[in-house]
């Protein structure tokens, strides 16, 4: 992984150093996992920055945001053990924000990224609750350190109001098009159970109906179970016209042999492409090979 430069934040001699500290067992200890949420309103740098952060081992990013409202309400939904925010400058919109922050339950470790705030600004800051501030004109050696800082702050994780992992199992499928019968067959459970779960998510989320949960999961840039990092397997660009093709008669709901009819093709030659879309979506099935092709962006999310 390669953070893409931007704003002074490139990579420079510090980024080297990340992979000498890899076998650093505060790093890689299997017992271990941080859950980090983020906000930045530059979508290039703010794909950066979390596609980097999950790439280190122990690692996962719950949703990365574009506003400070998302970045509020990733912290209820998915209560992270830290939380990393592009801060632009020590007015009073920033230091509210880090006051809610503050008051959010359980707390997450708060890492401050700015460019190039003066002392003053960088105290009021720190004294408003920010545990670490980094600069980014220094790589993203600063970064590592404010994240290791914070597992010093490691805590079992709490139950509360958020997102159980069931739920975000649910959520899932249900932004993969996915009826409560099918989201029952496929976790084994009964459709009643779905339903029931299927409320309860609604009403974490705010939302009404499957489309506002879709949209609502793609502005708060939550990471849904089963959906790639970028970090390994193909790219969008490397699915082939007739991968792509099977992808989108399995968004319309149609059978293997509904596709082949569609195609022109045998029903063994779709079931052989099928295999090698899932392999490049890291998909098990056409549930899950939906949900992680609209989080790449091959779908319409609606």
């Amino acid at each position: 992984m390669e953070l893409v430069p931007y704003a002074g934040f490139t990579p420079c001699a510090a980024w080297q150093e990340v992979g000498c500290h890899m076998s650093d067992s505060r790093w890689s200890d299997p017992n271990r996992s941080y859950k980090v949420v983020l906000c930045c309103a530059d979508g290039l740098l703010r794909d950066a920055l979390a596609n980097w952060i999950a790439s280190l081992p122990g690692y996962e990013i719950a949703g990365a945001a574009a506003t400070n409202d998302g970045l509020l309400r990733l912290c209820v939904l998915r209560a992270p053990d830290m939380a990393v925010v592009e801060l632009a400058s020590a007015g009073s919109e920033e230091l509210e924000l880090v006051g809610e922050l503050r008051a959010v339950r359980p707390q997450p470790h708060l890492v401050g990224l700015h460019r190039a705030l003066d002392a003053r600004s960088l105290t009021y800051l720190h004294r408003a609750g920010v545990h670490r501030l980094v600069s980014t004109r220094y790589g993203v050696a600063g970064l590592r350190d404010a994240l290791k800082d914070g597992e010093d702050c490691w805590r079992p994780a709490t139950s509360g109001h958020g997102l159980s992992v069931r739920e975000m199992e649910i959520l899932a499928l249900i932004c993969a098009g996915c009826s409560a019968a099918e989201i029952a067959q496929e976790l084994g459970i009964s459709p009643h159970t779905v339903t029931n779960h299927k409320r309860r998510i609604f009403a974490k989320l705010e939302v009404q109906s499957r489309t506002q949960a879709t949209a609502e999961v793609g502005r708060l840039g939550m990471r849904l179970p089963g959906q790639p990092t970028g970090r390994n397997g193909d790219t969008p660009q490397n699915l082939t016209r007739r991968e792509r093709d099977i992808l989108d008669s399995i968004a319309r709901g149609e059978s293997v042999r509904q596709t082949a009819q569609a195609l022109g093709i045998a029903v063994k030659t779709v079931q052989s492409e099928q295999r090698q879309l899932f392999s490049k979506l890291g998909a098990r099935n056409r549930p899950q090979a939906l949900t992680n092709a609209r989080g790449l962006g091959l779908l319409d999310s609606a």
